[in-house]
C-alpha cells in the first residue's frame, strides 16, 4: 500500500503515512501530514505507531531501565527557571538513578539541554559513558537529538506550523536508557490523558502525570494540581489542595520566584538553591522531588522524603555532588 498525500490517514495506513511524512522533502506535503495527525492525537494506535517509527530509527544503546526520567511535554509557556532538571539533579544526590532526556528551549528561554550546558554537565550519547555515569553518579543526561536524528527532518516544518504537536507528546516516552519510571509534567487535562495512554501501553512501570490549574506543567505549590498515578496497571485519579504543602514551605510563596530567564540566570539561580536560598523555587523543587522520589520508590513516606530532600540541601550533598557531576 501507498501514500497518496490527498488520502485520509487511518489506523489501516497510518505507517505509509509516516513513512511518507520522514521521506519527502516537501513541506507543504508534511505540513499537511502533521494537521492529519494532530486531528487523530486522541488516538492512541496512531500515537503509538508515530512512536514506533520514532524509536525503530534511533541510534539504540543499553537499556538502564531501573531509572527515572523527569522529562514532560513543555509548552506551559510561563517561562519558569528549569524546575525539572533541578528535581533531576537533586534527586541524583540522594542516590536515585536519573536517565534525564531533554532537548533544548522551545517556549521558554532555557531548556533543560540549554541549562546542562551552562551547568557544564555533559550530554553523553556512547553507551559505555552513559552507564558509568548513572551506576557511578546516578546521573545522566541524554540530549534527545543526539538519539532521535530523524526528527530533524521535521523540524523545519513544527517551526513553520508554530503550534504545538503530535511530536510533543512523542519525546516524553522516548526515554533512550527505557527508564520504567517517570514523573511527567503536562499543561492540561487533554495532554495528561494522552500521556496516559501512551504510557500504559509501553514498558513503564510506575508514573506520575500531572497538570496545574494555575498553568504550570510542574506540581504548583500556588493552586491545586491535577495528578494520574499510574503504578503498575493501576490508575488512580486525584486532585490534590496546595495548601498541603503549607507545613514544608522554607519562605512566603511568590511565583515571582520561579521566574526564569536565560540558562546563564537559570543555572545561576539552580546554584543559589543549592548553596541553601531558601524561596519559593526551593519549596517547589523540593515539592516535585518528593512526588518524583515515591514514583520510584511508593513505600517511601511524604515526611521521610522531604527529610531527605531538605537535608541534601542543607548540608551541601546536593551543591558537592553538582560539582561531582560537571564535566571533568
Amino acid at each position: 500500500m501507498k501514500f497518496k498525500i490527498d488520502d485520509s490517514i487511518s489506523k489501516r495506513n497510518v505507517e505509509y503515512a509516516i513513512k511518507y511524512l520522514f521521506d519527502s522533502d516537501n513541506i507543504s506535503h508534511q505540513a499537511i501530514i502533521i494537521h492529519q495527525l494532530n486531528k487523530l492525537i486522541n488516538n492512541s494506535d496512531i500515537l503509538l505507531s508515530l512512536r514506533k517509527f520514532i524509536f525503530k530509527n534511533s541510534n539504540k544503546i543499553k537499556q538502564y531501565s531501573n531509572s527515572l526520567d523527569t522529562c514532560g511535554t513543555g509548552g506551559d509557556g510561563l517561562k519558569t527557571l528549569n524546575i525539572s532538571t533541578t528535581v533531576a539533579i537533586l534527586l541524583s544526590s540522594v542516590e536515585i538513578p536519573i536517565a534525564k532526556h531533554g532537548n533544548r528551549a522551545a517556549s521558554s528561554l532555557s531548556g533543560s539541554s540549554d541549562i546542562i550546558s551552562e551547568l557544564n554537565i555533559s550530554s553523553e550519547k556512547e553507551s559505555k559513558k552513559i552507564i558509568h555515569k548513572i551506576t557511578n553518579d546516578k546521573f545522566v543526561y541524554l540530549n534527545a537529538p543526539l538519539f532521535y536524528p530523524n526528527l530533524s527532518k521535521v523540524g523545519e516544518v513544527r517551526k513553520k506550523l508554530g503550534i504545538k504537536t503530535i511530536f510533543n507528546y512523542m519525546g516524553p516516552t522516548l526515554n533512550p536508557l527505557g527508564a520504567k519510571y517517570q514523573i511527567l509534567g503536562t499543561v492540561n487535562k487533554n495532554s495528561a490523558e494522552i500521556m496516559l495512554k501512551i504510557l500504559s501501553k509501553i514498558n513503564n512501570k510506575n508514573s506520575t502525570i500531572f497538570f496545574s490549574d494555575d498553568g504550570l506543567d510542574e506540581i504548583s505549590i500556588f493552586a491545586p494540581t491535577n495528578f494520574y498515578f499510574k503504578r503498575g496497571k493501576n490508575i488512580t485519579k486525584k486532585k490534590i489542595s496546595h495548601t498541603k504543602y503549607k507545613k514544608y514551605l522554607s519562605s512566603k510563596l511568590n511565583f515571582k520566584d520561579i521566574k526564569g530567564g536565560t540558562p546563564s540566570y537559570n543555572a545561576s539561580r539552580l546554584i543559589e538553591l543549592f548553596q541553601g536560598k531558601k524561596d519559593s523555587y526551593r519549596d517547589i523543587t523540593i515539592i516535585n522531588s518528593i512526588y518524583a522520589m515515591q514514583t520510584i520508590k511508593p513505600t517511601y513516606k511524604f515526611d521521610e522524603c522531604f527529610d531527605i530532600l531538605s537535608n541534601s540541601i542543607e548540608t551541601s550533598k546536593a551543591l558537592n555532588h553538582l560539582n561531582k557531576i560537571k564535566k571533568k
